[in-house]
């Protein structure tokens, strides 16, 4: 027995078939996973909703994440505005972007991390019929609840912009998903024999449809914001880039317990330009 207590709770009571899929991948998955990243998951939370539901719990995570950001502190009316425009631009976006996202994993109002999947997405992004996207998808998430867990808010899951931080340089999403992706790579090669080529999935109309409604979207937003200045380096992919930088720390770091130091202390985590210099970072922390 590996005492990680899986909890999936279909919401929507029309997706137990899905419910018990999940159950039974993530009782295999997490004990392993376990030992992959160094994490403990003593629980895992993964709740089916409708996509309603999936909004509603979205823009309320936003909106504590401006709280937290302003608690104990002066607020200017200038901040309390832009956070109010933030929490309506999520409301808004959440309404164009369900169809596109298999899930999110983000705390609910007690700190604990949660995996929100609205089964209709599933269908939309084409991964409810393809076992092995679904299988890394849910692998890819469950890695978040251990580094939350670990991490007790010091680090992830990431802030949320609405105000100036001293470690803003600090690349949490990237560590954040990159982590993931290393952890999810391992345990795919050991569970299927080997690194697989990337499946084309199978979208569905609606999620082409939202797609380009939120691409045009992004179009007039930019047509209305003045130009940000031109970043210093490359764009960072959290994914592909994150992981070589989690491979490359782990093995100069030489002990996954020590590279867990990272979720502990922000003043740990990587800047965008030690992504592409672990080493540089190595020197930097001294673990």
């Amino acid at each position: 027995m590996s005492g990680i207590e899986v909890e999936v709770r279909d919401e929507t009571g029309r997706a137990r078939r899905l419910a018990r899929q999940i159950r039974q991948v993530l009782t295999e998955a997490a004990p392993r996973l376990e030992e992959i990243t160094g994490l403990a998951t003593p629980t895992v939370t993964f709740r089916l909703v409708t996509p309603r539901t999936w909004r509603r719990e979205v823009v309320a995570y936003v909106e504590r994440g401006v709280q937290q950001a302003f608690a104990g502190s002066e607020v200017y009316e200038r901040e309390r505005a832009e956070a109010a425009h933030k929490v309506e631009s999520w409301r808004r976006r959440t309404a164009l972007t369900w169809p596109l996202q298999e899930g999110m994993t983000l705390t609910d109002p007690d700190g604990r991390p949660q995996t929100l999947i609205a089964p209709r997405a599933l269908h939309h992004t084409g991964i409810r019929r393809d076992r092995l996207a679904l299988h890394r998808f849910l692998v890819h998430e469950c890695v978040h609840h251990g580094q939350v867990l670990a991490s007790q808010g010091a680090v992830v899951p990431p802030r949320l912009s609405v105000r100036r931080y001293a470690f803003d340089d600090r690349a949490v999403p990237v560590l954040f998903e990159g982590h993931a992706e290393w952890a999810e790579r391992h345990y795919t090669s050991e569970t299927f024999g080997g690194p697989s080529a990337e499946n084309v999935l199978r979208r569905s109309w609606r999620y082409r449809l939202h797609q380009r409604l939120c691409r045009e979207q992004n179009r007039r937003a930019q047509q209305h914001t003045p130009a940000p200045p031109e970043p210093s380096g490359t764009a960072l992919d959290p994914r592909d880039d994150g992981a070589r930088f989690v491979a490359a720390a782990v093995a100069g770091v030489g002990d996954i317990a020590r590279f867990n130091k990272v979720w502990h202390e922000l003043c740990l985590v990587p800047t965008d330009e030690e992504i592409h210099q672990p080493e540089a970072w190595l020197r930097r922390v001294g673990l």
